[in-house]
């Protein structure tokens, strides 16, 4: 029995022994593999850099420009085609919604039907993507967000295809944009964003490209090229883990490659309309009461970038 014993501890030994190179090789396969993985995303960043750079070589392009009177081939050739922002200036001028979108108009045009929104949104962080949808009468959540301040209540593109049918009544002060966009297509009659100034969206990205056309009061922009994505600390989705660059408390040294990232930053008045194409980052904050329409049926391809974004 003995002898027994001895020569099972004998063998237990020669496969534990067996099973250290094993392990060792597993462990180096593996970081091996993460070398070479850390080594491919920095390439990816090198050669997104320099063809931004590259990019940047054209006159104006290190800017965003303000445009009037684009035609719709040099919207193409010029800033849709290489995903290049622009403002475009004068393209409203034949909204009534310009005039007419008053707090008090807008609820008698629309009355108590319910509408979607999203609420809570100090108790969420980030409540772009942990989001809370809420109903209330139309009149009342303007009377609500137009007399006050803050981040709380905000109706977002977001909620548009539940708010479609309610806000119908606004479609005839709109105008087409038809230079830019198709009369079909996915939201033809557009998006619609309304809140309180102190409205924020947290810093993302897009997987189309939008027109925004701001029609109420300004909103700040902060936009970042697609190019520095490697910069911006993507956790989810299309989310940074960077929820605010303007938030007092944001800790630079917890972040030290977004300082490298190139920043835009302007202010969007009424009448003007902003091209943002996919990919480039950005934040947004409402400096006054707020509406806004996002567009994304133009009369070039869009809709190709969701369907083949990878799954986290």
């Amino acid at each position: 029995m003995q002898d027994l014993r001895a020569g099972a501890l004998a063998s237990g030994q020669r496969g534990a022994q067996s099973e250290q190179p094993r392990a060792a090789a597993s462990d180096a396969a593996t970081q091996d593999e993460a070398q070479k993985l850390a080594r491919a995303v920095c390439k990816r960043d090198w050669l997104l850099d320099a063809m931004q750079r590259q990019s940047e070589l054209a006159p104006g392009a290190t800017e965003i420009e303000r445009r009037a009177d684009l035609s719709s081939d040099e919207f193409l050739e010029r800033y849709y085609a290489p995903q290049r922002p622009v403002i475009l200036i004068g393209e409203m001028r034949d909204w009534p919604a310009l005039t007419r979108w008053t707090p008090s108009y807008l609820k008698q045009a629309v009355g108590p039907q319910t509408i979607t929104y999203q609420g809570g949104r100090n108790s969420m962080k980030p409540y772009e993507y942990v989001k809370s949808s809420r109903e209330m009468p139309f009149d009342r959540f303007i009377d609500l967000v137009a007399g006050s301040e803050g981040n709380d209540s905000y109706m977002t593109a977001n909620d548009s295809d539940v708010n479609q049918k309610a806000l119908a009544a606004l479609h005839q002060d709109q105008g087409l944009l038809e230079k830019f966009l198709s009369r079909t297509g996915y939201m033809s009659r557009g998006m619609t964003w309304i809140g309180p100034a102190g409205t924020h969206t947290n810093l993302h990205h897009d997987l189309t490209n939008n027109l925004v056309a701001q029609v109420v009061g300004r909103k700040r922009w902060k936009l970042t090229p697609a190019a520095d994505v490697g910069k911006m600390y993507n956790f989810k989705h299309v989310y940074s883990r960077i929820l605010d660059l303007d938030d007092p408390a944001f800790d630079a040294s917890q972040y030290p490659l977004r300082a490298a990232a190139r920043v835009y930053d302007v202010t969007i008045s009424p009448g003007e309309v902003i091209f943002i194409p996919f990919a480039w980052w950005h934040q947004v904050k409402a400096l006054d009461f707020s509406v806004s329409v996002t567009f994304i049926n133009f009369r070039w391809p869009n809709q190709a970038m969701p369907r083949t974004f990878p799954a986290d």
